[in-house]
């Protein structure tokens, strides 16, 4: 829902600075094609971009609180009309019945620790013309975007940064090279950091106070933290009843709109249970699934089955090479900064046929992170029972892992047996290693290791198990830098709405208490959850493996698209970033079979377009 831009400063705002927040905000109409408002202070310009969801006749924002506050937002605060209820009977009348006025009634109640209270998905800016500060804040999970620029007595604020870079006095051509090599390893760029040196993103979980009266102008403040806490139960049944009703009240949540409602639906059980508890409160509930026109790339037929079965109405897209192709440039730019992930195709093609017939749509997304789903974490079964044994047994396994030939079956599993989790695990994805990194990136410095990223969050989960720490990883990285970046600018960028029930603070606190056993269990994952739903959905999907929007990129880099991967490369400029002869090198043994490149080819290409298209 929406997007803003904004400037607070020390001095008094000038006519340069009102051209370019109006600037900015046409920028990023596509997140709001609804209503357009600016206002300007002395010190403050803020513009809104409305995708009208809740209260369609008054929820406008800015929105005015009794002369001293004003607030935008953008998000969904799904207990806002119980947080309402609550200031009623304390005696607070409203106006409207828009989440924003609920929101700045409490600040002007309890200050900046209302955001305590929120449930749901937000980015804000509150303004308080007594004290002449501002407030920003962002989700717990960090599922809605907000970016800054903070210098000397100006901060400059936008839902998307690409509003920046029609800043004059921002230098384009700015890159920095510690984070370029980091996307080399993770396929994005992991928040709070950009590609931009100066341009940084409000970490999930936190809200800053700006106030230029003070000795401090910027002050941060974290104000949620997602714990994991396994326990064991001895209820097993008792506990997945119990995450049951927990996701089914999310997504009933989640389902609060004065307009249609959708879901995505691909071939797994996340999205599988969303649809199903979503078509039990509307029977007339339709559902959206992508596939490209090549058989093993394609979940349609699997998706088509659950909606069958859950007796939906399915709308199908079968994209091809030349929808791609139409889609590349548009996904690179709104995605802001490079996110070298393939699924994004996907997600940008189905985005764009859901918003044809609706402005809201429910999806899976957090579901592996929370329950403990993606297929890597399976390792930790062996790997932690092998790191517990002594390392006079250890450090001879670890050499012969180094020694066996790549082919060799389980040379990957005595490895990663051998090796702390610490010194090897980043995350979902890890593309470029150092050596490789070296070959590829001029800019390459050895003293920057990728594990300076991780070292952190890793002392946060110190002791636990390795299924834990992985999920924790991916909730700091992975969840935030990759999966919600694309879920929300490429659904934005069709003015359309993507909701994540699986993404929300009480699902959470029940997801902290599972035990390794009831994530991987039965030679499966998030065991507990498909036990969970498994009357709800048909057979074959509660055991089914995750396969995420596939797109055939590894296919078509040999043939279809290899000489327009070869013009990007050629030809996007980026010379003194990327050793473009190894690039061609990866493109052609790729090609030739002799190299499976395509996740590093597609990092290289996404880097380029964006290079050309923001910088060049």
């Amino acid at each position: 829902m929406c997007g803003f831009v904004g400037m607070f400063k020390k001095a008094p705002l000038e006519d340069l600075d009102k051209t370019l927040i109006n600037n900015m905000s046409e920028s990023i109409a596509h997140r709001g094609p609804d209503e357009d408002k600016a206002l300007i202070f002395e010190n403050l310009a803020i513009a809104f971009r409305r995708l009208s969801i809740i209260d369609l006749e008054k929820g406008s924002q800015p929105f005015e609180y009794r002369e001293r506050f004003v607030g935008i937002f953008n998000g969904e605060i799904y207990n806002y009309r119980e947080l309402r209820a609550e200031l009623i009977e304390k005696g607070f009348e409203f106006k409207t019945n828009s989440e924003i006025e609920v929101m700045l009634t409490l600040f002007s109640v309890e200050g900046e620790k209302f955001i305590n209270k929120l449930r749901g998905m937000f980015a804000f800016c509150f303004y308080d013309k007594e004290k002449n500060t501002i407030t920003l804040g962002r989700d717990p999970f960090g599922i809605k975007p907000l970016y800054y620029i903070e210098r000397e007595g100006r901060i400059l604020f936008s839902s998307e940064s690409k509003a920046f870079y029609l800043d004059p006095s921002l230098d384009k051509t700015l890159i920095d090279k510690t984070n370029l090599q980091h996307y080399f390893t993770f396929q994005y760029i992991p928040e709070p950091q950009t590609l931009h040196p100066e341009i940084k993103i409000l970490p999930a979980g936190y809200y800053m106070v700006c106030d230029f009266n003070g000795d401090k102008d910027v002050r941060l403040e974290k104000y949620y933290t997602p714990v994991f806490r396994p326990q064991k139960s001895n209820d097993f049944e008792k506990k997945a009843e119990l995450l049951r009703r927990t996701v089914e009240k999310s997504v009933e949540y989640h389902m609060i709109s004065d307009v249609d409602v959708g879901t995505f639906l691909s071939g797994g059980i996340d999205s599988a249970v969303i649809t199903a508890t979503a078509s039990k409160l509307n029977p007339g509930i339709k559902a959206f699934t992508v596939a490209f026109g090549v058989k093993e790339y394609s979940e349609i037929e699997e998706a088509t089955g659950i909606a069958k079965h859950l007796d939906v109405e399915h709308i199908k897209l079968v994209a091809g090479l030349e929808d791609f192709k139409r889609a590349f440039d548009k996904v690179v730019y709104h995605l802001d900064f490079p996110v070298a992930d393939p699924s994004t195709m996907a997600i940008y093609l189905i985005c764009e046929e859901a918003a044809r017939h609706l402005k809201v749509v429910l999806s899976g997304e957090g579901s592996d992170e929370l329950f403990g789903g993606y297929r890597v974490y399976n390792e930790t079964v062996v790997s932690d029972k092998l790191n517990a044994l002594p390392n006079f047994i250890k450090k001879p396994l670890k050499s012969l892992s180094k020694a066996l030939p790549d082919h060799v079956k389980g040379k990957q599993l005595l490895y990663r047996g051998t090796t702390p989790l610490e010194e090897r695990y980043v995350g979902n994805a890890f593309i470029f290693n150092e050596e490789e990194k070296g070959k590829i990136l001029k800019t390459f410095d050895p003293e920057v290791n990728f594990a300076q990223v991780t070292k952190d969050i890793y002392a946060d989960v110190k002791g636990m198990p390795g299924i834990t720490k992985m999920q924790y990883v991916d909730m700091n990285t992975w969840l935030r830098g990759d999966i919600l970046v694309k879920g929300d600018r490429l659904s934005m960028a069709h003015s359309l709405e993507v909701r994540v029930p699986f993404l929300d603070k009480e699902v959470f606190a029940l997801a902290s208490t599972l035990h390794s056993d009831e994530k991987l269990s039965h030679k499966t994952t998030k065991y507990i959850f498909r036990h969970a739903f498994r009357d709800l959905v048909n057979e074959e999907t509660v055991m089914r493996p995750k396969l995420g929007y596939p797109v055939p990129v590894r296919k078509w880099l040999k043939d279809e698209l290899y000489l327009w991967a070869k013009d990007i490369i050629v030809n996007s400029g980026g010379e003194e970033y990327i050793d473009k002869k190894e690039a061609l090198r990866l493109l052609d043994a790729h090609r030739e079979g002799k190299e499976d490149n395509y996740r590093k080819l597609w990092v290289i290409l996404v880097f380029l377009r964006w290079y050309s298209l923001f910088v060049k």
